[in-house]
């Protein structure tokens, strides 16, 4: 298959603070961890946590064998950041 199984994980001072699944539709569970293909576009991660100062992201795939791989990641100060949505194209 191709695609992936995404999540968001948010630490501050190298503490994991929040980790959240993508997000395809309303009826899915919090601990839901969707498989996500090319085809279904843009993809959100409901992260409600109010954060602040240096933060770093780190987007994981969960295999289907359970391995952990990593995607990207992005580290940014909240004081440059526009408040309550951020959003990272690809080139960023």
């Amino acid at each position: 298959r191709m695609g992936c199984a995404p999540y968001l994980q948010l630490f501050k001072a190298g503490q994991l603070l929040h980790t959240a699944p993508a997000s395809l539709h309303f009826q899915q569970a919090s601990d839901e961890l969707p498989f996500c293909q090319v085809a279904d576009g843009s993809i959100s991660f409901h992260v409600n946590q109010i954060v602040q100062g240096d933060i770093l992201i780190r987007c994981r795939h969960l295999t289907a064998s359970r391995q952990r791989v990593s995607m990207f990641r992005a580290a940014f100060h909240t004081g440059y950041v526009p408040p309550n949505v951020m959003r990272l194209t690809k080139a960023q």
